[in-house]
């Protein structure tokens, strides 16, 4: 089952089940999106439906979902990122994104402007169902809603401000998700490949079975931590092959376009838009650096 959120030209909101060019609407009798991932439903014959034509795609995760990303879990990431492969790291490197930093499949995302390190990086996500605390490894597929596919979008002259990634993570519409969740039941639990393309070129590919550290791991070690509650969002880590560490560097430009896919999952797509600089913008970005 495709399970996803969007939003029709005449600006409705609304979320259902993607049966080929269309989606089967449940928000007229289920109170939520986050109800659906936590007990997915039957279709009903009178339930209505939409053409994938007339509708924008939301991100799939609840409206106040913990998103909560994990960096340098791919070892030959980590090693271009000039991280040390030769021992693998006891515990994840965690960070967080703000809902408004992502768009929905299909939507541009927003390259920052006075900005032009804007870079990709094509990632699996976790979305949770059932919620739970201190959740046992052995247990963690019975609160995996589903997968989905991420651009875990990163502008990397924030991103090295500091030690700390928020500033690089976090810019607004910089990075998309989507277009659908695909349930656990449906893709099973073996290794997903995530590739990312680059104007046709592939740029990124890897299996999930490479990750230092796997499904199951991440949502027992982020559970510990915080309570996990349907809709929220774990981004597993990207592959080796961001542009920053191309050379020369390669960042995204306007009119790229990206696709990031998941096998057994679908493909997400966006392309890419500068942001229109507010008065006085070119004074602020200098002061920061």
């Amino acid at each position: 089952m495709r399970i996803a959120r969007f939003r029709t030209s005449s600006g409705e909101t609304g979320f259902g089940v993607v049966e080929d060019h269309r989606v089967v609407r449940l928000d007229h009798r289920i109170a939520s999106f986050e109800s659906v991932l936590a007990e997915p439903p039957s279709i009903r014959d009178d339930d209505p439906s939409v053409s994938v034509d007339d509708l924008l795609w939301e991100p799939p995760f609840g409206d106040n979902a913990k998103i909560v990303c994990v960096g340098f879990n791919y070892a030959t990431h980590a090693s271009e990122s000039e991280r040390s492969p030769v021992e693998a790291p006891d515990r994840p490197t965690l960070f967080t994104r703000f809902v408004d930093s992502f768009v929905g499949a299909g939507t541009p995302v927003v390259r920052p402007a006075l900005d032009d390190s804007l870079d990709w990086e094509g990632e699996a996500a976790l979305v949770i169902g059932a919620p739970g605390r201190r959740i046992a490894p052995e247990d963690a597929w019975d609160h995996i809603a589903g997968v989905t596919c991420v651009a875990e979008n990163s502008v990397r002259s924030w991103q090295l401000h500091s030690t700390q990634a928020t500033a690089g993570k976090n810019w607004h519409h910089s990075g998309a998700v989507g277009p659908w969740i695909t349930t656990a039941d449906e893709i099973g639990t073996g290794p997903l490949r995530v590739t990312t393309r680059l104007n046709g070129r592939t740029v990124q590919d890897d299996t999930t079975d490479r990750l230092t550290f796997g499904f199951a791991e991440l949502v027992a070690y982020i559970s510990a931590l915080t309570p996990l509650r349907a809709g929220d969002l774990i981004a597993t880590g990207t592959p080796k092959g961001i542009g920053y560490r191309m050379d020369p560097p390669r960042f995204l430009r306007p009119g790229d376009e990206v696709e990031v896919e998941v096998s057994g999952v679908g493909t997400l797509r966006h392309g890419v838009v500068d942001e229109k600089p507010a008065p006085h913008a070119r004074e602020t970005v200098e002061a920061t650096r």
